[in-house]
């Protein structure tokens, strides 16, 4: 791979099999959680959404949604049991 040359690593949802990128845009995480763009946007200025900034473009981290996923499972866990 030249100098010039970027790899991206594809990940695999577990669950689904589905293959992500490593980084989801804000409108694809918006599509993805069905949270609204201002509350997403909103969550990134505070420093709740860890995420990169490439020229304009906001990069957020799949494993973020991952984290979400989890998190959401831990939660109903605990109210259950």
């Amino acid at each position: 791979m030249s100098d010039n040359q970027i790899s991206v690593e594809i990940t695999e949802n577990k669950q689904t099999g589905e293959k992500l990128p490593n980084f989801l845009t804000i409108a694809e995480l918006v599509m993805a959680t069905k949270i609204s763009r201002q509350t997403i946007t909103r969550k990134l200025k505070l420093g709740e959404i860890p995420y990169v900034k490439v020229g304009s473009r906001i990069l957020i981290p799949t494993s973020y949604l991952f984290g979400l996923e989890k998190t959401a499972w831990s939660s109903m866990k605990e109210k259950v049991g």
